[in-house]
C-alpha cells in the first residue's frame, strides 16, 4: 500500500515515513539532511521541480528485495544474467554511490562513523572490482555457451572455452564474495543504532542494511538457480562435443 504526502510535508516526515524517500529526494537534487525542517513545496520552487511529480516518485518509493526469486527459477539461463546484469547496474550506479554520499557527509565525528568512513570506501572497491571480474569472466562464459548450445561453433573455441573455465571453479570461488559486508555489519553490531541516533544515521543505517538483504538476494539467486542451470548447460555441451569427437 502506497503513503500519501502532501506539499506541505516537512521533508523529515516525508523520510519517516520511508526511509527510501532519502535515495528518492537525492535523486532529485536534494540533499535531505538540509532541508529537514522545510515544507516539500519550499523546495520543489526552488529547486523548480514540478510537486505532483515528486509527490508521485515519493509515493511508489520502495527499492526493498522483491520476489524475483520466484519468477526466475523457471527463466532461462539468459534472462537470469540479463537479471543480475540490471542489478549489477543498480548497485553500481545507484545504491552504493548514494551511500557513499552518505556516509562521507556523516555530520558527527564519532569513532564509529569515521571507521565506517574508512571502510566503507574499501569495500565499495573490492565489490566493484567483483562485479566486473564476474561479468567478463563467469557470465562471458555462461553466455558463450548459451550460443555454442543454439549455433554450430567450432571446435576448437568451444574446446578452448570449456578447458579455460569451470562452472564449479567459479562457484567455489564466489563462495569467497558471498558475505561482503561481513566488516560494516560487525562494525555497526548489525546494523544496531546508536542511542539517540539522529535522522541521518537512521537512514545510513537502513540503507546499509537494505543493500546486504539486496546482495543476498543476488548470491541466492546466483548460487540456487544461475550456477545449477549453467552446471547443466556446460555438462550436456561437454558431452555432446566428445560425443560428437569420437566420430571424426
Amino acid at each position: 500500500m502506497n503513503t500519501t504526502y502532501y506539499h506541505t510535508d516537512l521533508i523529515e516526515d516525508i523520510i519517516k515515513k520511508n526511509y527510501h524517500n532519502a535515495f528518492v529526494l537525492y535523486s532529485l537534487g536534494i540533499p535531505f539532511y538540509h532541508y529537514e525542517k522545510t515544507a516539500l513545496e519550499s523546495i520543489c520552487k526552488q529547486k523548480k521541480l514540478e510537486i505532483e511529480y515528486v509527490l508521485h516518485l515519493l509515493s511508489e518509493a520502495n527499492f526493498s528485495v522483491s520476489s524475483e526469486v520466484r519468477k526466475l527459477k523457471n527463466a532461462s539461463v539468459e534472462v537470469i544474467v540479463g537479471y543480475l546484469k540490471h542489478q549489477h547496474i543498480f548497485f553500481l550506479q545507484k545504491k552504493i554511490p548514494f551511500i557513499a554520499h552518505l556516509i562521507e557527509n556523516l555530520p558527527e565525528k564519532k569513532r564509529l562513523f569515521t571507521d565506517l568512513q574508512l571502510m566503507f570506501p574499501l569495500f565499495a572497491e573490492d565489490f566493484i572490482h567483483h562485479i566486473h571480474e564476474e561479468e567478463d569472466t563467469f557470465f562471458y562464459y555462461i553466455l558463450s555457451l548459451v550460443k555454442a548450445s543454439k549455433s554450430a561453433t567450432n571446435k576448437v573455441q568451444l574446446y578452448d572455452l570449456l578447458q579455460r573455465y569451470s562452472i564449479q571453479e567459479f562457484a567455489l570461488a564466489h563462495d569467497t564474495h558471498d558475505d561482503e559486508m561481513q566488516g560494516i555489519r560487525q562494525l555497526t553490531n548489525h546494523y544496531q543504532l546508536p542511542e539517540k541516533a539522529s535522522l541521518f544515521v537512521q537512514v545510513v543505517y537502513f540503507h546499509l542494511q537494505d543493500l546486504e538483504r539486496h546482495l543476498q538476494q543476488h548470491a541466492h539467486i546466483e548460487n540456487e538457480i544461475l550456477f545449477p542451470k549453467a552446471l547443466v548447460l556446460e555438462n550436456t555441451l561437454k558431452q555432446d562435443f566428445f560425443e560428437q569427437s569420437k566420430w571424426n
